[in-house]
């Protein structure tokens, strides 16, 4: 059974959302198997407190931008991802993705 992200989970990715970290761009090699974009700090913090982690799983995220203004991302990294299954069950949700109508998200 899996455990929700405690505070001090919560504490270290505060301080990673004051980083400059791009999406992830090949994410099974930076082992990230979801991310969700967000456009306020505080919307990445309030959703990663109801991620599920599976043993040998954390948290992981950052600031970066697009051509309207700054985004903050939380996703969820594994140690292994051979262990951790298929790699094309890769799940990432883009929040400010016109594909993505109507995102409570914005």
């Amino acid at each position: 059974m899996g455990r929700f992200p405690g505070d001090g989970d919560i504490d270290e990715l505060a301080k990673a959302l004051e980083t400059d970290r791009e999406l992830p761009q090949d994410p099974a090699e930076e082992r990230t198997v979801y991310w969700h974009v967000f456009r306020r700090p505080e919307q990445v913090l309030d959703f990663a407190r109801h991620i599920l982690l599976d043993k040998g799983e954390g948290l992981v995220g950052g600031r970066t931008q697009d051509s309207i203004g700054s985004l903050w991302w939380v996703g969820v990294q594994v140690d292994d991802l051979e262990a951790w299954g298929n790699r094309r069950a890769i799940h990432k949700i883009d929040g400010v993705d016109p594909g993505n109508p109507g995102s409570p998200m914005l």
